[in-house]
């Protein structure tokens, strides 16, 4: 029988909570931005509020899934467009569920499995067509 300490329920809806006082910090924190300090990161009030907005591990999957089609996360980070519009992607994608399973066991995964993430195409594209900088 569960107790309130360990039901399973309460511990979800916790983290829920937790989560939204989290997210609701960083959006003050980016509400509080100058338009100077926006200059300076080189990004938008909007950009800046939907990367506040967006789940913890998302960043970590978008970079994890490119290397399975053999990109370089530090690389791709510095294509700063290119990885503002996968996490773009990556933020409202629908296979969550399917993509922490793959990526549960990257270490066999190739992208000819990654069919689900919506992402896909274009990791492929960007590991065919390198850019030069």
């Amino acid at each position: 029988m569960a107790t309130k300490q360990n039901d399973p329920r309460g511990i979800a809806m916790l983290e829920r909570v937790r989560a939204f006082f989290d997210q609701w910090h960083r959006l003050q924190e980016v509400h509080a931005l100058t338009d100077r300090d926006l200059e300076d990161l080189g990004i938008t009030r909007w950009q800046i509020e939907q990367f506040a907005r967006m789940p913890e591990n998302v960043g970590d999957r978008l970079l994890q899934m490119a290397q399975v089609f053999g990109l370089d996360p530090v690389a791709l980070q510095h294509d700063y467009a290119d990885y503002l519009d996968l996490l773009e992607v990556c933020t409202h994608c629908g296979s969550v569920k399917a993509c922490k399973c793959a990526l549960a066991d990257a270490d066999h995964l190739r992208p000819e499995d990654c069919g689900f993430c919506p992402n896909a195409r274009t990791y492929d594209y960007m590991a065919r067509h390198p850019v030069l900088h």
